[in-house]
């Protein structure tokens, strides 16, 4: 009896972490419907990944115990339009040097200290550097960013410094006096 009242508890504490079974069901909608997307619209797929979308919108979005973060609205609406940018830019660049004859690309792996904080505004950075153009987050350290630039690194730190600043506004968060 004392095992079933124990597994109740864990089973109400499981719940109220859902907001009171908000949460769940709205995980699994979405899973499900990530699954439907990926399987082209075809219902008799649905089946075989039933148990793996099952198991993912179990998984709660947090994993371990970190202070909430809230986003800064402005801060989002000013970030949007710079991110933008520096993605067409990028992408006009690459892709005109992809036509080039000679490809004059200069790819190179540069280290980036962060001045963000540790907390989920530096892995925000690592990934919308990965959604610009010529660029990749290799490797994410305590001390720094390793970043895979395509072509003129020296010249695209700058960008990446701005993004860190937008971040730092972004999730309310000063940024760190850069290590010397």
């Amino acid at each position: 009896m004392r095992d079933a009242s124990l597994a109740g508890n864990h089973f109400a504490r499981f719940w109220r972490k859902q907001r009171n079974g908000v949460g769940l069901p709205l995980r699994l909608a979405l899973a499900m419907l990530i699954w439907w997307i990926l399987m082209d619209g075809s219902g008799a797929d649905m089946l075989p990944g039933l148990p793996v979308v099952i198991l993912a919108a179990l998984i709660p979005p947090y994993l371990g115990k970190s202070r909430p973060w809230m986003w800064s609205f402005p801060a989002l609406l000013r970030i949007v339009p710079v991110f933008v940018w520096f993605s067409m830019r990028s992408g006009v660049q690459i892709a005109y040097l992809a036509l080039l004859r000679h490809r004059s690309l200069t790819p190179e792996v540069m280290t980036y200290a962060w001045r963000l904080p540790p907390g989920p505004a530096r892995l925000f950075l690592a990934s919308i550097i990965n959604l610009v153009p010529g660029t990749l987050s290799m490797q994410i350290r305590e001390e720094a960013l390793t970043i895979h630039f395509l072509h003129n690194a020296r010249a695209n730190v700058p960008s990446v410094q701005v993004l860190e600043e937008m971040v730092g506004d972004l999730f309310q968060t000063p940024l760190l006096e850069r290590p010397q």
